[in-house]
Parts: C-alpha cells; structure tokens; sequence
C-alpha cells in the first residue's frame, strides 16, 4: 500500500441469517494512516463492520477497497482465549523486528508455548504481538486494554505509537484513545420517523475532542428537532383556523338567493367555503407548506433514548452475619486458587490473611496482572462449596467469569427464550436499563461480548442471589453501559466481589478493598 492509502467501506448493509432486519444498513466509514478509535455501544455492530473489513464476512452490499485479501491484515481479538493464528509462527521467530516487538511488549520467550497457563493480560500482550509480527498494513485492535494492569498498559500504548500503517482501535478506554488516536468513528442509535437506527460518523481529534463535538452535534440536533416541530405546530394551527374561518363564512353565507348574480367574488368564495375542507388555492399552499414541515421534523437524527433506572426491584441480601470465612494461609499459584493451606508454603503464591464476606459488603479486588486475583476469588467459592456440603445450607450466588464462551452465549438465549412471558419482560427490562437493545435480543442470534455479560447478569438477578462474584465486570462494555453498571452495582443491597483494574469502577462500587502486592516470588493481599 502507498504512504497515502485508505481503507474504504462504502455503502455496507449487513444481516445475520437467523435477524429478520439488518444489522447495519447503509454504512460508509473511511480509516486514513493513523490510529481511528471505533466506539459506540456493545451489540451496535462494531466487531461485525471490522470483520468485513478483514474478509471474514461478507455484506449484503457494499464494498470494501482495497480488497482485504489484497492487502496485510493484522487482527488482535477482544476475547483472550482466542489463540493467533500466527502463534507457532512467532514462537519461532528470532527475527530483529520480532525480538524488538518481544522487548516492547514484555514477552517471555517461553510465553508462546504455554498460552494456556498464562493471565489475562500476558495473554493479551502475547495476541498484540502475534499481530504486531504479521507486519500489517492494516492493524486491528479489539479492546486491546481489556484484563491488562497499569504496566502492561504502557507497553501497548508504546507498541501502537510505533505502528505506521492504518491503525483500527475498537475500544471504550478514553485515556487510551486519547493517547494514540487521531480520529473518531461513532457508532450512534438514532432515532429518526419513529425508529431507531445505526449511523457512523468521523470526527477529527482524539476522544475528549471527537466526543466534544459530537456532543455539540447532538445538541444542534434537538434544537433542530425543536424547531421542526414548533414550525409544524404553527402551520398546522395556521391552517386549522382558516378551516375555523371558512366554517363561519359559509354559515353567514348560507342562502345562495342573497347573493348578487354579478358578484363574483362571493360566489366564488361561496364555491370554494362550501366544503370547509377545501379551502381552494389557499388550502393547497398550507398544506404543501404543513407536509413541508413534517417532513423536515421527520428527517431531524437525534440519539436514541438510553434508560437509567433500578435493576434490582425485588433484590435483597442475606440475614447471615457471614457468607463466607477463608482462614490466613498461603494459596500456591499451582493450586490454581482450589486450596487456602494453613502454613504459609514456599514458592509461588499468594499470601492471604483472614478474609470474611458479610451479606451487605461490596469488596474490590486490584493487583497487576498474574498475581492471583481470580485464585483468591477461586478460592472463596470452594469454601462456600465447603460450607454448603458440612451444613446443607445453600448460598444463593451469581457468578459472571472473566471470559465467557459461545456456548454461554447459546445457554443465555436459550434460558431467556425459555423463560414466560411476563419474566422475560422483566429481564429485557433490567438488560435496557444496563444500555443494551432489548430488540436485538429478541431477534435472536449471537449477543456480543458485552451484551453477553450484561445478559448473564439480569438472568442471574432472576434466581435472587445474596452474592454477586464478577471478574472484570468492564470488560467489553461500552462507555455508556460502564455507567449504568456502576451506577446499578453500587445500589445491590447484597454482596458484591468485583476484580477489575478499572480504579474509577471499583471506587464507584466497592467500599472495601483487597489489593494484590508483589513481594519477589511472592504475592501479598493487602485489606484496608
């Protein structure tokens, strides 16, 4: 590709085979050279528009220029248990551009022939790599920063500042798009003649300036809109009083004998207010004019409504003192996070002292990647397990993990299609107020990443858990569902275990903290 080459999509409409309407209709985008952060809400078709783009699916109609199999692709997925194509490849390439991208990313050289064993964000950085070493002109990255820690986030931020080629970051982190991005395309619900669609549009600028404008534009909107309608109102009130008027005429024109042959006018005015309906001349101008003004409200785009509302309705907590007690000891990261041992072992692992959950705690966990967060969470949930089997009491729980699966996906639909009538409302209710499309839900068909997760959620909320466990609950979320997640996290009057790097979430919902701290081969949890 030249220096100045873009990647064009004109005019793309594209349906799923089990939708009955089409997902995107009618999209144009353009990436130049640079870095183009892609936002907009989980399930707006994002993922879907990219995948064209790569050749992985093909639209209705449409074209992609240049063709991507003309072209060198480089293509970093959001979902970390998706292995690169190219990973045996780079395991063996001691080439000086791939030990350059092995130093910039922090890649152990064994790294690539264990994926399995390794954390969310190694996993990541390895994904980028593999993409990195393709040598793309065209890299794609899916929520890059999704399971990674402040370090490792640095290391991708440098490692994106050094590609050259055309840049595709779908991602919801502000402070990366503001860091690397030079423009923004939006993917935007608008409402227009009384439905909801799906624009793009690109604006020049990192986040805090693209977002800024779009603001603007969406203010402009609704004046327009504003406008619109007052004009329509005035016209249409316009032309009901000339009906009103010419109502009144023909009553005090009633015997056509009064009238003077020879005038004219009268009886021309007679002719016309005869059917106050029709007004003559004058009424085919008003209502040209009343038409005119519907039809310039009708074409104002404004944004889709979005929900904020309570979730939980008929939530409620625990009346135990104690849902959960993990005595100090030593989890080793071989364990997998199954085992607390009371003597404090050798090796690697975590250091934990004692942890307790009450039935109204909200607790956050944070650490750097791989230090054995989600071991600790593990190994809560086998002492409930434990709990349960010596007292036969159950504890209601809603366990949302960090990766979800298709056949998650494919459980979650079946479980609300299978739900009645009046439960299933209940639930789309609590996913719109999470910033989701319940409509899409209803069509049917694979759920995005983060409408996936907010799913898993209001399906769980039906089974009326004292506990709530989510690992990177952010994870895939769009900006807007963040929000509404936090907002509705921090009023569930149960117990809450969140893990997330997200500081700004965690400060929102949790009100006690656990934090991982490295100590050499060791790792500490820290309360307080």
């Amino acid at each position: 590709m030249s220096p100045n080459s873009v990647l064009t999509l004109s005019h793309i409409t594209f349906t799923f085979p089990e939708a009955p309407d089409p997902l995107l209709t009618d999209i144009s985008v353009t990436f130049p050279r640079g870095w183009t952060a892609v936002l907009g809400d989980n399930g707006i078709g994002k993922t879907t528009l990219i995948r064209i783009a790569l050749g992985d699916l093909y639209p209705d109609s449409g074209s992609v220029s240049p063709a991507p199999d003309s072209i060198a692709v480089g293509y970093c997925p959001q979902n970390t248990d998706e292995t690169p194509v190219n990973l045996d490849d780079f395991a063996n390439d001691w080439s000086p551009e791939a030990l350059a991208i092995r130093r910039d990313l922090g890649i152990g050289d064994d790294w690539p022939w264990r994926p399995d064993t390794l954390s969310g964000g190694e996993t990541k950085r390895l994904q980028i790599a593999c993409a990195l070493a393709l040598r793309p002109d065209v890299l794609v990255l899916d929520e890059p920063t999704n399971h990674v820690d402040g370090p490792t986030r640095e290391r991708i931020v440098a490692a994106l500042r050094s590609f050259d080629g055309i840049g595709i970051l779908v991602s919801h982190d502000v402070a990366l798009i503001d860091t690397v991005a030079d423009r923004c395309a939006f993917f935007e619900r608008g409402h227009v003649r009384g439905r909801n669609i799906t624009v793009v549009r690109a604006r020049p600028g990192n986040y805090s300036i693209a977002s800024a404008s779009a603001a603007i534009d969406r203010q402009s909107a609704d004046t327009a809109l504003r406008d619109a309608r007052r004009e329509f109102a005035r016209l249409s009130s316009v032309k009901a009083q000339r009906k009103h008027d010419a109502t009144l005429e023909v009553s005090s024109a009633s015997n056509h004998r009064f009238v003077d042959p020879k005038d004219h006018d009268a009886r021309n005015a007679i002719k016309y207010n005869h059917n106050p309906s029709s007004l003559g001349p004058a009424s085919a101008r008003i209502d040209a004019q009343v038409a005119t003004a519907w039809e310039r409200a009708a074409q104002v785009v404004t944004a889709a409504k979005r929900y904020d509302g309570d979730i939980w309705m008929d939530a409620e907590s625990s009346g135990r003192r104690e849902l959960v007690r993990l005595p100090a000891g030593f989890i080793a990261y071989a364990d997998g996070g199954d085992e607390a041992n009371d003597e404090h072992g050798s090796g690697n692992g975590v250091d934990v002292p004692m942890l307790t959950v009450g039935p109204h705690d909200h607790i956050g966990i944070s650490g750097p990647n791989g230090t054995g967060k989600t071991m600790v969470v593990n190994a809560l949930l086998r002492a409930i397990e434990r709990d349960e089997r010596r007292t036969g009491l159950r504890l209601p729980r809603l366990v949302v993990p960090q990766n979800t699966t298709t056949e998650d996906a494919r459980q979650a639909m079946e479980a609300l299609a299978a739900l009645p009538a009046r439960d299933r409302g209940v639930v789309l209710s609590s996913v719109a107020q999470l910033n989701a499309d319940p409509d899409r839900l209803l069509a049917g068909g694979n759920p995005s990443p983060g409408e996936l997760r907010k799913l898993l959620l209001c399906l769980g909320l039906r089974r009326h858990p004292h506990l709530i466990v989510m690992d990177e609950p952010t994870n895939h979320l769009d900006l807007h569902s963040m929000r509404a997640l936090g907002r509705a996290l921090s009023r569930y009057p149960g117990a809450l275990v969140l893990v997330s790097h997200d500081e700004g979430f965690l400060a929102e919902t949790a009100t006690i903290r656990w934090s991982m701290r490295r100590d050499g081969t060791r790792t500490r949890l820290m309360v307080g």
